[in-house]
């Protein structure tokens, strides 16, 4: 029988922004019962002594069902041990995995380690989940790319410590929306800590990990509409270059045209194509197809079973540095005025639409 890759949720942060704290927060929860923890050092998260029931030197297993571990060696090299020790019993059973990143970090070689072999056909990155202080978040994004791209390639985003600014979460909020329109926007501090089912919804670790559904297209489309009301905050006014912005097309798009679209912009800017997360209405396919990619990196595309608002229409999300959404269009524009798909093999060859309908 095919063993299923595991749902694996990536939590950064840069330094000081709150993502220990709400890890701490989520390990009693019950909800994470049957999840691994990968940290950096036992000592930084501060595990409360009445929680363990088990320890080695790399691993800790909690009362409330949960396997804690450190990194030994690589990422990769970790999660393949742990893969192991779960396959030979030396470790409790668990049904997903989160790993929380150093604080100064650039997420994207993560992301990398887990959409790349051998680790991709065990572990599947479920979400990326990044924390940004209310009090300094903002500034330490215009100040720290890290800091920037953490946000950008976020499917969800956790504001922390709303309670020391007077304006609380409002203004980071509505700053953040320029940089991940699509991605929810979520609240915790000590007096409302967070609980992991805002994260979830009505799911598990296991079963959430799907696409982010409605509730990012309906951010996304918000956006959009404040964008051309001029109602958008100006984040990173001064040394950072990222953006954001949706393109929506009411026609069906021909698949052939789509990717080499994609090619065009990854092999000319894909460092610098931080985000992309589309929903595309194709000719000859009634389910629509779902794109993302991290930079130069393309997840396997897949179908949804319905349009998850009831709007039959392509809207792509673009996070970028320093490309222009009028450059984005321009390309597309000038590959459908060829109408001549390119003949040479295609980066995102995985997204052939037999292969994602099936």
């Amino acid at each position: 029988m095919a063993i299923l890759a595991t749902p694996t949720y990536l939590l950064t942060g840069f330094l000081g922004s709150g993502k220990t704290t709400l890890l701490n927060n989520w390990l009693k929860q019950p909800e994470f019962s049957d999840v691994a923890v990968i940290v950096n050092e036992f000592g930084a998260v501060g595990i409360d002594n009445d929680l363990i029931s088990k320890s080695d030197e790399d691993t800790i297993e909690l009362t409330t069902g949960c396997l804690c571990c450190t990194v030994r060696g690589s990422l990769v090299e970790t999660l393949m041990a742990l893969f192991v020790k779960r396959q030979q019993g030396q470790v409790r059973h668990f049904n997903a995995v989160v790993i929380e990143t150093t604080g100064l970090a650039d997420p994207v070689p993560v992301i990398q380690a887990l959409m790349t072999t051998p680790v991709s056909g065990n572990f599947h990155l479920a979400k990326i989940i990044t924390t940004v202080e209310a009090p300094q978040g903002l500034s330490t994004i215009d100040r720290h790319a890290e800091a920037a791209k953490q946000v950008a390639v976020a499917d969800d985003i956790v504001i922390t410590k709303g309670d020391l600014v007077a304006e609380g979460h409002v203004n980071v909020a509505n700053a953040l929306k320029t940089l991940n329109p699509g991605a929810p926007i979520h609240n915790t501090a000590p007096s409302a800590p967070l609980a992991l089912s805002a994260i979830l919804g009505s799911g598990s670790l296991e079963t959430s990990a799907q696409f982010n559904g409605p509730k990012y297209w309906q951010n996304a489309d918000v956006v959009k509409q404040d964008d051309r009301h001029h109602h958008r905050h100006d984040l990173n006014r001064h040394n950072s270059e990222i953006g954001s912005f949706v393109l929506t097309f009411d026609e069906p798009l021909r698949w052939q045209e789509v990717a080499a679209w994609m090619d065009a912009l990854v092999i000319a800017h894909g460092e610098d194509i931080l985000r992309v997360k589309g929903i595309l209405e194709i000719e000859n396919t009634d389910q629509p197809i779902v794109v993302q990619s991290v930079q130069k990196l393309f997840h396997p595309p897949f179908a949804l079973e319905q349009w998850p608002d009831g709007t039959r229409q392509s809207r792509v999300v673009f996070i970028t540095k320093a490309i222009s959404e009028s450059f984005v269009r321009e390309v597309f524009d000038i590959i459908r005025s060829a109408r001549k798909p390119s003949a040479s093999p295609s980066i995102l060859s995985e997204l052939e639409l037999t292969g994602a309908t099936s």
